[in-house]
């Protein structure tokens, strides 16, 4: 009887540990020690590869919602900004940038029209006049609504509630 107690709370305790979201999470990384090199490369961002993945990416991502812009002008003088920041990273920052628009925009080739939402559109928008401004900080990540295994149960149900999940996934997979 006593081992059966021990196993319960032992499977208890297991089965209740991921439920603090405000714990910190536990990796192998985290408890060995540990951590991924890319991680602590991009721990800052906004260093000029955050930089210059932002702003081609959303010279992409621009030119594939049918903006009027000069894209290669915004490149240079994105990149001539940099290279009077960071003059050792100027070769590096522009094969960086070829990569990602490169990248994005063959992404997008596969999307179809519906891509570009009216929230896409004004988000993409929004970075492109701070980028043409000459403010080239990445925009800031979205907001994650962090659920867990169980969570969708139990609330409301009525018909609003499946909508909202809907538009939910809909924002993630438009993202």
């Amino acid at each position: 009887m006593k081992h059966v107690k021990i196993f319960l709370v032992a499977v208890s305790t297991a089965a209740l540990g991921g439920c603090g979201a405000s714990l910190p999470s536990l990796s192998t990384g985290s408890l060995l020690g540990g951590g991924s090199k890319a991680a602590a490369e991009n721990a800052n961002p906004n260093d000029p590869v955050a930089r210059t993945m932002d702003v081609a990416a959303t010279s992409a991502r621009a030119l594939k919602c049918g903006y009027n812009f000069d894209p290669a002008k915004l490149k240079n003088q994105f990149l001539s900004s940099e290279a009077a920041a960071n003059p050792p990273d100027a070769a590096k920052l522009t094969q960086v940038y070829d990569t990602a628009f490169n990248g994005v925009s063959k992404s997008l080739a596969e999307k179809g029209a519906d891509y570009c939402s009216e929230l896409k559109v004004a988000k993409i928008k929004l970075a492109l006049t701070r980028h043409l401004a000459g403010d080239y900080t990445p925009s800031p990540p979205e907001p994650v609504e962090e659920e867990g295994l169980l969570s969708g149960w139990g609330g409301g149900g009525g018909s609003n509630s499946s909508d909202e999940g809907g538009a939910r996934m809909k924002q993630v997979f438009e993202n």
